[in-house]
């Protein structure tokens, strides 16, 4: 679609005489201006070039001013409209504005009245335009510290899984009373959930499970099997194979033939 290099005006008016003095009038005040009689060719025209401001007569054969700007709203959405009227008793402004019009104009026009409406729509059409660009720029700048945050929360994971859980793995299989072996277990936890999407979901959506499922579900899904769990959190094979049966049961996988870690790797976060 061919654009206009200043802002377009397509005038619509079955009165020759007032398309010709409103383009003239229209052009000296800098604007490119078109002039249609027939409503039905202004469609055609908006079809082929962009318009920034269509200005119609509302009594008009054929195809009303109404009608004109329906059909003009349903297939160019950001073209703005005034309507032009000598027949203010049988449409009101309300009527008008509520059809999509950006504002209505009486005639016999006054050409300075015509001048400030078109001013003010043009400064609305600006901050739509600024206020669109700002969106766009605000969208980019979360979107790049959204990905910041991310590279961030992996960086601190990959730490604390080189730094902090191995050395933690070795503390909970050294001789610890009771007591603190239950710090140990709740360490684990504690920092998984924090730093863990998938932990962090888990614990959210499943609020029944316990914490030590909760744990055993993310080396379930880290692909250890059960003797390594075991060693992991200091406890025996059976302690596990009780807690994973806890976990089908829980997720609604009981009586199932569905692998765990399947089903935990494809839950989405």
């Amino acid at each position: 679609m061919e654009r206009e290099p200043n802002t377009a005006i397509l005038i619509v008016d079955d009165e020759k005489a007032m398309c010709r003095m409103l383009q003239q009038y229209l052009r000296r005040q800098g604007y490119g201006c078109h002039c249609e009689t027939d409503p039905c060719k202004a469609l055609r025209m908006l079809d082929r070039k962009y318009f920034d401001l269509v200005v119609s007569d509302i009594k008009m054969p054929d195809l009303n001013g109404m009608d004109l700007l329906r059909q003009i709203l349903g297939k160019h959405p950001g073209t703005s409209i005034i309507i032009m009227t000598g027949y203010a008793n049988e449409f009101s402004y309300s009527e008008i504005i509520q059809a999509g019009a950006m504002d209505f104009i009486r005639k016999p026009i006054e050409l300075s009245e015509l001048k400030a409406k078109i001013e003010r729509i043009q400064r609305e059409q600006r901050m739509l335009r600024d206020l669109q660009e700002t969106n766009n720029a605000l969208g980019v700048v979360l979107k790049r510290v959204e990905g910041d945050k991310e590279r961030l929360c992996a960086d601190i994971l990959a730490n604390l899984k080189e730094l902090v859980f191995p050395y933690l793995d070795k503390l909970a299989r050294t001789r610890l009373d009771e007591r603190q072996k239950t710090y140990v277990d709740i360490l684990n936890v504690n920092l998984s959930k924090l730093t863990s999407p998938f932990l962090g979901s888990l614990a959210r959506t499943h609020a029944n499970l316990s914490h030590m499922e909760i744990r055993i579900a993310d080396l379930i899904q880290a692909g250890k099997d059960n003797k390594e769990i075991a060693d992991t959190l200091g406890v025996s094979i059976n302690t596990v194979k009780t807690h994973r049966y806890h976990l089908r049961t829980k997720l609604g996988l009981g009586g199932m033939k569905v692998n765990l870690r399947s089903y935990l790797k494809s839950i989405s976060f």
